[in-house]
């Protein structure tokens, strides 16, 4: 009985295993989107897709980043998602210095994303500091910080993210005007 029971293990492990190593499912996944993904990514490997709403969502590590693409059904790329980790290096020079400049500069980087849609690039930072909750910052690519916010949510190609803009209306205002404006 014990043999019976370690042979089923094993070939429950195997099974397990090998389904992971598939690189796609045609069974689910249209040749288009395939396509899609390989004129974008064509060193991607061990592709793993999924469903999210109206997008399929291709997940693969490229060069030890988790990478998430996500395409409509007719292969038209909408965004790319890139968990940077803590890797600080790889951020361009103005959301380095606005990252630094800023009120949460003395808390820890817990976890750098970049996101890429078509026309707009931004990072997503999730911070920490003992005592407090942790902050998720939105920056644009050019330093501009576009959220901040408690909690981070589900970031799909519908997101909109909130701008910011403050302006100093001298004539009519002692106070900074604060203009809310929404991206597409």
């Amino acid at each position: 009985m014990r043999k019976l029971y370690m042979v089923l293990v094993a070939a429950v492990v195997m099974a397990v295993g090998t389904g992971c190593e598939k690189e796609y499912d045609l069974r689910r996944v249209d040749d288009v989107l395939v396509e899609a993904l390989n004129s974008m990514f064509p060193q991607a490997n061990w592709v793993e897709w999924e469903r999210n709403g109206d997008f399929y969502v291709a997940e693969f590590n490229e060069g030890g980043s988790d990478v998430k693409v996500w395409f409509k059904k007719r292969g038209e790329w909408c965004m790319t998602e890139r968990d940077m980790g803590r890797n600080f290096q790889d951020i361009p020079e103005a959301v380095k210095e606005a990252m630094k400049a800023g009120k949460y500069s003395t808390w820890e980087i817990d976890d750098i994303d970049k996101y890429e849609r078509p026309g707009e690039v931004f990072y997503v930072f999730t911070i920490e500091t003992s005592g407090a909750r942790d902050r998720v910052l939105f920056f644009a690519e050019n330093g501009t910080l576009l959220k901040d916010a408690v909690e981070r949510g589900d970031i799909t190609p519908k997101t909109k993210i909130m701008i910011v803009v403050c302006r100093n209306a001298k004539k009519r205002f002692d106070k900074p005007l604060f203009k809310w404006l929404w991206q597409n």
